[in-house]
């Protein structure tokens, strides 16, 4: 049975229409703009918060939209067809926002969830937030820690909008999940790097951070674990749906421009859709698409009933699982959509090049271990 069958009722299906009215009217006309410059208009994030679209997943008693897993993960796939590098705001936001409604600390809470739904601030994590944080130092001190380091690809700059990391750092009692005032850090100072020459998702603005005695103050501390807290795992569970989501949203963009082409393509007289080759290779782009959104939002759906838990076995599987395979299957669609458009399909005048780094982009993001994620859930269980 098909996604549409099973997960849309009358609030979702208006959602996904007025983000397909969005798309349509402002955000896929400007997708080569926002490719080529490597900046999102001003207008185009406006048009988000003044819809609540930049961060629906704020709890209504923080003034947001209260809206669920799932609910995010149709609105970062309506959004990535017109632009992966706008959906990105939104799956930056809705994984800071998971964690931070995670979190014990009510007054971070209460200070900046209402800033991130109305767009003042965005929530932000970075590549490092999922690898390897030894290239970060963090020290105790008398009312928090102090970081040293540098954080790599973090995005979202010039947007007119306070930037907070979301990282993870090891300090000697464990994991701290924190939330970083990148333009002002309350001691020390916090470098900011030139923006990336980036493989795909060029408009997401990706720049680095270099840390020097950054204090971080107790009341913005995330959480604190001896191992991985329910924040830190909500930040990555979160993040691993919305990465499905938005490659889903960039390989049916792909599919799409092929289906049109294979139809509009002769070759010896006849469309290139008459070609039993062609027939195969785009059912086969359709059918791995609709399992990967099936399994996408099966796994959204599960991690909307299992909060504010976070922690099962299975959960985690299931979000790994759903990021690895959507990922994949995005890559290999938008590579098969060149091959339909021949030698036209590498050169920039037409979309489907540029589907390809976004999707090869998301594959790259949080990491490249869900497998390891899936055989570790699966052996310990």
């Amino acid at each position: 049975m098909s996604i549409e069958a099973t997960v849309l009722d009358d609030d979702r299906r208006l959602l996904r229409e007025t983000v397909r009215s969005l798309v349509s009217a402002r955000v896929e006309p400007n997708s080569k703009a926002i490719d080529e410059d490597g900046t999102i208009p001003t207008d185009i994030y406006r048009s988000l918060t003044e819809t609540g679209l930049n961060a629906p997943t704020v709890p209504t008693a923080h003034g947001g939209g209260g809206a669920s897993v799932v609910d995010a993960a149709i609105l970062i796939e309506e959004m990535a067809k017109g632009s992966g590098a706008v959906a990105t705001i939104i799956a930056q936001n809705i994984a800071g926002v998971a964690a931070v409604v995670a979190s014990p600390n009510v007054k971070l809470k209460a200070d900046l969830l209402p800033r991130v739904a109305k767009g003042e601030a965005i929530l932000v994590w970075s590549a490092d937030s999922f690898e390897d944080k030894s290239g970060i130092l963090a020290s105790i001190d008398d009312d928090g820690i102090v970081l040293n380091g540098k954080f790599h690809w973090v995005p979202c700059f010039d947007l007119s909008a306070k930037l907070i990391l979301v990282a993870e750092v090891k300090v000697q009692a464990g994991t701290h999940l924190v939330a970083i005032d990148i333009a002002n850090p309350h001691r020390g100072t916090i470098d900011v790097g030139p923006l990336e020459s980036d493989l795909g998702l060029v408009g997401s603005a990706l720049k680095s951070l270099t840390l020097q005695n950054v204090f971080i103050r107790t009341d913005e501390i995330i959480a604190t674990s001896m191992g991985d807290s329910l924040a830190a795992k909500a930040l990555r569970s979160t993040a691993q749906i919305a990465l499905a989501a938005l490659a889903n949203g960039i390989a049916a963009t792909a599919l799409r421009h092929a289906q049109v082409y294979a139809v509009e393509r002769h070759q010896f007289g006849v469309p290139i859709s008459d070609f039993e080759s062609t027939r195969i290779m785009l059912g086969t782009m359709a059918l791995n698409l609709e399992a990967a959104r099936q399994l996408t939002f099966a796994a959204a759906a599960q991690l909307d009933s299992d909060r504010p838990g976070w922690g099962d076995k299975v959960s985690i599987s299931a979000n790994a699982g759903a990021k690895w395979f959507s990922s994949k299957v995005a890559v290999e669609v938008a590579i098969d959509a060149i091959q339909v458009f021949g030698g036209y399909g590498f050169v920039k005048d037409y979309p489907v090049e540029r589907l390809m780094r976004d999707a090869k982009m998301v594959q790259l993001m949080t990491g490249s271990n869900q497998i390891l994620e899936i055989a570790n859930a699966l052996l310990s269980s």
